[in-house]
C-alpha cells in the first residue's frame, strides 16, 4: 500500500470520527438532557464561590488600579522606599471596604423605604380610590354625560374591590408566607452570603496577582494554539475586555450621576418615596434601552397613589432627564463603545433576557457587540479573499467614517 494510499484511509478514518463525534453529541444532547443539566448544575454550585470570584475582581480591578497609582503617588513624596506589595494590599482592602460601603448604603437606603412605601401605599390605597370616585362624580353635568359616569363608577368600585381584597386576603398572607419560608430557608441565605464572602476572598487573590494571572493565561494560550492562532485570541480578549469594562464601567457611572440627579430634583419638590425612587431610577437605568421605562413607570404609579400632580411633573421630569442621558450625559460617558445600531441594542436585550433573565439584560449587549464584531470581522475577511475590497471602503466611508477597512480601532 502507497504512501498516498494510507494518507486517503487515515483521513476518511478521521472523518469518520469526527461525523460519529458529532452524532454522539447530539443523541446525548437530545436523549440525555437531564444527565447534562443536572453534571452542569452540579458544577455550577461548586465553582460558584470562583464565578463571584471572578466576577467581583473583574469590577474591581479598576477601582483597586485606582487607589494604587494614588498610594504610589502619595509614597514618592513621603518617602523614597518603595514597597509595592504593600500598596497592592492596601489597595484591595479599599477596594473592597469600598464594595461593602456600597452595598450596605444601597440596602440601607432602599429596604426601609421600601417597607415603609409599602405600608403607606396599603393605608393610602383606600383614600385614593375615593378621591378618584368623587372626581368621576363631579363629571356627571347631565344626561348625556351620566350613563358613561355611573359605567365608569361600576368599573372603578369592581376593581377597587378586587384589588382591596388581594391586598388584604392575598398579598398579606403570602408576605407571611413569603416571610416564614425565607426564615425557615435560612441555609439558602447563609450559602449566598456564604458564596460572597468566599468570592470576596478569591477576588484578593486575583487582585493581587493580576499581572501574574493575565501572563499565565497567555502562557497558556500561546501553549494550546499555533502563534497566529494565539494572537488572535489575544486580542479578540483584549477587545471583549475593553467592550466589557467600558460599557459596564461607564453605565455604572453614568446610572450613579442620573440617580443622584433624581434624588436632587425629587427631594427639592417634595416627592413622595424620594429615596426610593431615586434608587429604582438609577438601578434600571443600567439596563440599556429598556432601563428608563422599567424604573419610570412603577416609580411614577406610586407617586400617583399621593398626587395625580405630582405624577405629571414627575413623568415631565423622568422625559427631561432621559433625553439629557441619552443625547448629552451618556455619550460623555459611553461614547460610541458598542459600534451596533439601536435595533441590535433591542435584539440583543431579548434575546439574552429570554436566555439568562436579569443578567441577561445587563451583559446582553456587550456580548452581543462582541458576536457582532466577530461576525463583521469575517465579513469583510470573505470580501477580501473574493476582490470585493470596493465594497468594504464604501460600506465604512458612509456608515462608519472613523474606521478603516473594517478593522478594530486600537
Amino acid at each position: 500500500m502507497s504512501t498516498e494510499e494510507k494518507g486517503q484511509i487515515k483521513r476518511i478514518l478521521i472523518t469518520v470520527a469526527a461525523v460519529a463525534a458529532v452524532l454522539c453529541a447530539i443523541l446525548t444532547v437530545f436523549f440525555r438532557t437531564s444527565v447534562i443539566t443536572g453534571f452542569i448544575g452540579k458544577a455550577l454550585s461548586i465553582l460558584e464561590p470562583f464565578l463571584w470570584g471572578f466576577a467581583i475582581a473583574y469590577l474591581l480591578h479598576p477601582i483597586s488600579a485606582f487607589f494604587e497609582n494614588l498610594l504610589k503617588k502619595l509614597e514618592e513624596r513621603v518617602s523614597k522606599k518603595k514597597r509595592p506589595g504593600l500598596i497592592r494590599l492596601c489597595s484591595i482592602v479599599f477596594a473592597l471596604l469600598f464594595l461593602f460601603t456600597a452595598v450596605v448604603l444601597l440596602l440601607q437606603m432602599l429596604l426601609p423605604e421600601l417597607v415603609a412605601s409599602i405600608s403607606s401605599l396599603i393605608s393610602q390605597l383606600p383614600g385614593t380610590i375615593s378621591r378618584f370616585q368623587e372626581w368621576i362624580a363631579s363629571l356627571d353635568h347631565g344626561s348625556n354625560s351620566h350613563e358613561a359616569v355611573v359605567a365608569v363608577q361600576e368599573v372603578v368600585d369592581t376593581l377597587s374591590e378586587r384589588l382591596q381584597n388581594f391586598l388584604q386576603t392575598d398579598l398579606l398572607p403570602n408576605l407571611q408566607t413569603f416571610v416564614s419560608s425565607v426564615t425557615g430557608s435560612f441555609m439558602s441565605i447563609l450559602d449566598v452570603f456564604k458564596n460572597f464572602g468566599l468570592g470576596c476572598i478569591i477576588a484578593a487573590y486575583i487582585l493581587g496577582s493580576w499581572e501574574q494571572f493575565i501572563s499565565q493565561l497567555g502562557m497558556i494560550v500561546y501553549a494550546l494554539f499555533p502563534k497566529r492562532t494565539a494572537d488572535w485570541i489575544r486580542d479578540e480578549a483584549a477587545f471583549t475586555d475593553r467592550m466589557f469594562s467600558g460599557f459596564i464601567h461607564g453605565k455604572v457611572l453614568d446610572s450613579l450621576i442620573i440617580g443622584v440627579i433624581c434624588l436632587i430634583f425629587t427631594l427639592a419638590v417634595r416627592m413622595p418615596y424620594a429615596v426610593l425612587i431615586s434608587v429604582i431610577v438609577g438601578v434600571t437605568n443600567i439596563i440599556p434601552f429598556f432601563g428608563p421605562y422599567i424604573g419610570a413607570i412603577p416609580s411614577a404609579l406610586l407617586v400617583l397613589t399621593v398626587s395625580p400632580v405630582k405624577c405629571i411633573v414627575f413623568v415631565v421630569f423622568i422625559i427631561v432627564l432621559q433625553q439629557l442621558d441619552g443625547n448629552y450625559i451618556g455619550p460623555r460617558i459611553l461614547g460610541d463603545r458598542l459600534g451596533i445600531s439601536g435595533i441590535w441594542i433591542l435584539f440583543s436585550i431579548m434575546v439574552f433576557s429570554s436566555l439568562l433573565g436579569f443578567v441577561g439584560m445587563l451583559v446582553g449587549v456587550p456580548v452581543f457587540a462582541v458576536i457582532y464584531d466577530l461576525i463583521r470581522r469575517g465579513i469583510y475577511r470573505l470580501l477580501n479573499m473574493r476582490g470585493e475590497e470596493k465594497r468594504i471602503a464604501v460600506y465604512e466611508t458612509t456608515y462608519h467614517p472613523g474606521e478603516k477597512d473594517g478593522k478594530k480601532q486600537k
